[in-house]
């Protein structure tokens, strides 16, 4: 056996010994396939799962509406507003890894028709930045683009990828993306700066779920409010203190 047969037969061995994990929800069953010890997804109602945000999209998202999942990671909340084919998600993100992971998730659930996932970053304006990863396995979190830096300070960088960074205002001109009628909001400390690229987008949505830890609570607080409020939403303080306690709620009052 050749050395390029040998690595190729490895591979295919590699790939026959990954598992799927089943994750039960009041929707039904979802499946992930497990490629890190990131990619295995919190039970539901685990706080680290963030419960609210399984709640908000299933007391908020309407039939036929749509979600923009931004910082998609492995897809738990895309699958789980799409399960049924009852809306149209647009999932986001920018890490390549976590990014194989979320569209293996999407084949995996027979979602492929109802979940648009789409490999970049949000930003305040549409350029080429880093994605600086803390690490960069399938499924981590707090990593950064543009800096080694997120919501609680700096990091040490185990990895760089090259992403196309783009404002929520352009890409909802782009022809063919459904605007949303939903958002949520999960960028590790980037949140104020998506939201600043986002004033023509968040007038059009009926709500908006966004993180608020680390530096987003004790310094950006007040910017992230601003932005939010001169779009016309207004925060439901009774979310706050809601499974994880890490999400707010903003909704528009509807006539």
């Amino acid at each position: 056996m050749n050395e390029r047969t040998r690595l190729k037969t490895r591979s295919r061995l590699s790939d026959f010994y990954k598992t799927n994990h089943s994750m039960e929800t009041d929707k039904g069953q979802l499946l992930f396939r497990i490629d890190s010890p990131g990619s295995v997804p919190q039970d539901p109602e685990s706080a680290r799962s963030e419960p609210e945000t399984f709640e908000w999209i299933k007391n908020h998202l309407k039939v036929d509406e749509v979600l923009w999942d931004i910082g998609a990671n492995i897809g738990v909340f895309s699958l789980y507003a799409a399960l049924g084919g009852k809306n149209k998600v647009l999932a986001i993100e920018p890490s390549a890894e976590s990014y194989s992971t979320l569209n293996a998730n999407i084949r995996l659930n027979n979602l492929e028709e109802h979940i648009d996932a789409l490999c970049f970053a949000g930003s305040q304006e549409t350029n080429l930045l880093h994605l600086h990863m803390k690490d960069p396995s399938s499924g981590a979190s707090h990593n950064s683009i543009g800096s080694s830096s997120n919501q609680f300070g700096e990091f040490d960088v185990n990895g760089k990828q090259s992403v196309i960074a783009i404002s929520l205002d352009d890409l909802d001109q782009i022809e063919g993306i459904a605007s949303p009628n939903h958002i949520k909001l999960d960028v590790d400390g980037k949140e104020l700066e998506i939201l600043t690229g986002s004033t023509k987008v968040l007038k059009k949505v009926d709500s908006l779920l966004v993180e608020v830890e680390g530096k987003n609570l004790s310094e950006n607080l007040g910017s992230i409010e601003n932005t939010i409020a001169e779009s016309g939403l207004t925060e439901d303080k009774d979310w706050r203190d809601k499974g994880s306690g890490r999400n707010r709620l903003y909704k528009r009052e509807l006539s």
